[in-house]
């Protein structure tokens, strides 16, 4: 299974570097295709729906990423997974994170912000396309491997999840 997944994982890097990536493409991904820009899109729109009390979505999305983060770093040291731009570009370097691919920091918070708003604030499902931007940028870029991206989704829906309880649980 391992396999397969490695050899899907290269065939998608190899087509997006040959048929999609260019320069143009990478330097707006790079602008947009940040945490940053989520919050400036996302708290307008919390301070509309929340008034003054927009600070607490804020914060429960904030811890719950925090502790989103902790679990990541610990996966991308243990795996050690090089990024898919050095071994379909040659890029090389000594930068410490050129070697943490697996699972995507980008794609898991994403996706833990959009799940808390969803099931602890009543926010629209369309915020998953949010989150499902995040990760093709991420694609794109080559920072990350399909797998990354899946991967980084899946554990951020998991703590999003787990945010949610400990908020019912708090609140109840």
């Amino acid at each position: 299974m391992t396999k397969i997944i490695q050899k899907l994982d290269t065939s998608l890097a190899y087509y997006v570097h040959s048929k999609i990536k260019n320069k143009r493409l990478d330097r707006v991904l790079a602008r947009i295709n940040t945490g940053e820009l989520m919050v400036l899109l996302l708290l307008p729109y919390m301070v509309y729906i929340h008034g003054w009390d927009f600070w607490k979505p804020l914060v429960h999305v904030s811890i719950t990423a925090f502790l989103t983060d902790i679990l990541i770093l610990f996966l991308k040291k243990t795996t050690s997974r090089n990024r898919p731009f050095i071994g379909i570009m040659g890029h090389t370097g000594e930068h410490p994170d050129m070697k943490h691919s697996f699972p995507s920091a980008h794609a898991a918070n994403s996706m833990v912000a959009v799940t808390v708003l969803i099931l602890g604030y009543d926010y629209s499902y369309y915020f998953f396309f949010l989150s499902i931007l995040a990760g093709i940028g991420r694609l794109i870029t080559l920072h990350h491997y399909l797998s990354d991206v899946m991967g980084g989704w899946l554990i951020g829906f998991l703590m999003g999840i787990l945010g949610y309880f400990i908020k019912y649980l708090l609140m109840n």
